[in-house]
């Protein structure tokens, strides 16, 4: 028996009354659609009209609901009406044509504010209630729902959230594809903590996932435990993320021991965790279960050499996938340089190496340098920052970066370079057509170095950022660096020079006179080049 209002009924409008609603809409996004010069088919306006109501109509049968009964039928239709309005506003301030398009289709545009298949419930942290969370998962609790990418991140779910937030899941299991759990315990007592996640994890099991993010939880080894539902049996899991977990060397066991299902993923992410070398080792385990590997990230984890090694072994013979390696912020050390260098040249199509903050070194970037250049045709980004590099290690990499024609972003900043190291970095982009980025802050580089850097920048055509702060460049040399790449019509790519205006090399005409020459030689060459 249903509860009853003041007014002695449940809140409902009949199918005629909805029916009708639906037609208005429609008229009226005909009508916009008309004077934007923008006619739109009747069928598909009135396609998205109804997924419009579906979604107002669910969230107004959720707020009429109280703990006792039912709230009055005119305080439900205001909310109603408020709703529908709100969400027809949306449609016409984002790009209606591309919701019209995406309801015909059975769903909405990616990124548009329309999206019907997707609910995104980021924004402030919030501790909900049971009753707030019915009203947040409306769209999911809805008959028929057909919701395939959920994101709960930044509210915090407590037992009996979780409860609703498992209803919802299991009404929706049948398309539900992408979970972002990731940020969903936040201010809870660990044993509450551990019996949400576990209750929200049951029923994503009962989904066929592809994509799940279990990011920015407290969770440690009893957390991924506690989550183990949510990904043990995904045999068609493409994606998984463990970043920032507290993912020490018995969580990295943990994952090892529960993540059976590996022969679909594409990527794997963890990020700002405990794991050391032995939990690297564990998850070396994991990758030699990926023949499908694509995006591998292992960054801020603490791993050291052995780890490192562990690794890259794993990562050269996980088939030939591998798009991108990210490391960055872990002491690997030169001695992890080879493996690294075999595991670039086990994956013909790699496009992304993100080494930053590996402690590589002359001796290591030497041997990255030669496994870059044999893969030169795929290469996009190259991120070497605060490696320890000297003009040595430039010259080796200079004749890499030589080759790497679609390279799109480069990444030498916080390393030794000085003037010679830019010069010879400035020799090997040369010919780079689709090259973007150049960062190269913090490397002791004066005037020299920075001009040689600007007359190769003026040469390129898609270069659109030049970072060259905190440096040494005196106010002369920054003032010839400005009237160089002015010069090209290319004074919009120069970043900021905080940090610089050194007098050191006042003397620049005398003791970088060399170092001049050179560039204006290596500008020659390339115009000459060019010409032929």
């Amino acid at each position: 028996m249903s509860a009853t209002t003041c007014d002695g009924q449940e809140w409902k409008l009949s199918p005629e009354q909805r029916a009708d609603t639906v037609e208005r809409i429609t008229a009226s996004l005909a009508s916009m659609h008309f004077f934007a010069g923008r006619p739109s088919a009747v069928a598909d306006l009135h396609s998205l009209a109804s997924q419009l109501e579906k979604r107002s109509y669910t969230v107004a049968t959720v707020e009429s609901r109280t703990t006792t009964g039912f709230r009055p039928h005119q305080e439900t239709l205001k909310a109603y009406a408020r709703k529908l309005s709100a969400l027809v506003l949306d449609a016409v301030n984002g790009d209606l044509e591309m919701d019209v398009a995406a309801a015909a289709a059975g769903g909405a545009g990616a990124g548009q504010p329309m999206d019907l298949d997707s609910l995104d419930l980021t924004g402030a942290r919030e501790f909900l209630t049971a009753e707030i969370a019915e009203e947040k998962l409306a769209s999911m609790l809805a008959e028929g729902s057909t919701v395939s990418r959920i994101k709960f991140s930044t509210k915090s779910f407590g037992v009996d959230a979780a409860h609703v937030a498992a209803k919802a899941i299991r009404n929706v299991r049948a398309t539900l594809k992408h979970a972002d759990m990731s940020d969903i315990i936040a201010g809870r007592p660990e044993d509450e903590a551990l019996k949400a996640l576990s209750i929200i994890s049951d029923a994503l099991a009962d989904a066929e996932l592809d994509g799940l993010d279990l990011s920015d939880n407290a969770l440690g080894e009893k957390g991924i435990r506690a989550c183990a539902k949510a990904y043990t049996g995904q045999k068609a899991l493409k994606h998984i993320a463990f970043q920032n977990v507290g993912c020490s060397v018995h969580g990295c066991a943990a994952v090892d021991e529960l993540l059976v299902h590996c022969s679909e993923l594409r990527s794997i992410h963890l990020l700002n965790n405990m794991s050391g070398c032995e939990g690297a080792t564990s998850i070396a385990n994991v990758i030699s279960r990926c023949p499908m590997l694509e995006d591998f990230k292992m960054a801020s984890s603490r791993v050291g050499a052995d780890g490192g090694l562990a690794i890259a072994k794993a990562l050269a013979s996980c088939g030939k996938n591998l798009l991108s390696i990210d490391l960055h912020d872990n002491p690997l050390t030169h001695e992890v340089s080879g493996a690294l260098a075999e595991a670039i040249l086990a994956h013909p199509g790699i496009k992304r190496v993100n080494l930053n903050d590996t402690i590589m070194e002359n001796t290591g970037i030497e041997k990255l340098a030669v496994s870059l250049a044999r893969s030169a045709e795929s290469v996009e980004h190259v991120e070497l920052q605060l490696n320890e590099c000297t003009p040595e290690g430039a010259a080796e990499l200079s004749a890499a970066l030589s080759k790497l024609k679609n390279l799109r972003h480069l990444d030498l900043s916080e390393n030794e370079l000085e003037d010679d190291g830019a010069l010879e970095v400035a020799k090997g982009i040369l010919g780079l057509p689709a090259l973007e980025v150049i960062d190269v802050r913090t490397n002791m580089i004066k005037r020299g170095g920075a001009v040689a850097l600007a007359k190769a920048c003026v040469t390129l055509p898609s270069v659109r950022e030049l970072r060259l702060d905190d440096n040494a460049i005196s106010s002369d040399g920054i003032d010839h660096l400005r009237q160089v790449l002015e010069a090209g019509k290319k004074g919009h790519i120069l970043m900021s020079l905080d940090e610089n205006c050194s007098d050191e090399d006042d003397d620049f005409e005398e003791s970088h006179a060399g170092l001049d020459s050179a560039v204006e030689e290596l500008t020659a060459a390339f115009a000459a080049e060019r010409i032929g």
